[in-house]
């Protein structure tokens, strides 16, 4: 955990957050700057910098099973996108998918701000 992620503070409690999955590895929650109906940020509750740290395959598999649970349980199945950022395009320092579906707030073009 890094003391300043505002990822680790949520996993923590130290953070508010609308949880909508959580399990010893994983939690998922709302986006606070929310690009489609649906956005909700898939985070591994160890701390991982980016995609390109990640040394453990488990990981991704944590993730997956985790957003195939939402997408079912927010019955996304029909349209979804998973994305992850990096480098200049990913905001917080700590590994986390974008599950995005629904309409797009201001259009498509709003997926290059994800």
């Amino acid at each position: 955990m890094e003391k300043d992620c505002i990822f680790c503070k949520i996993v923590k409690g130290e953070a508010p957050a609308t949880i909508w999955y959580e399990d010893e590895n994983i939690i998922a929650f709302d986006s606070i700057k929310p690009i489609a109906e649906t956005h909700i940020l898939v985070v591994p509750k160890k701390h991982i910098e980016s995609f390109m740290e990640l040394d453990n395959n488990d990981v991704l598999v944590f993730l997956a099973k985790a957003a195939q649970q939402i997408i079912k349980s927010k019955k996304l199945e029909d349209a979804y996108r998973l994305v992850f950022n990096g480098g200049k395009f990913q905001t917080v320092s700590h590994l986390h998918w974008h599950l995005l579906g629904g309409e797009f707030v201001g259009g498509k073009q709003a997926l290059d701000q994800t």
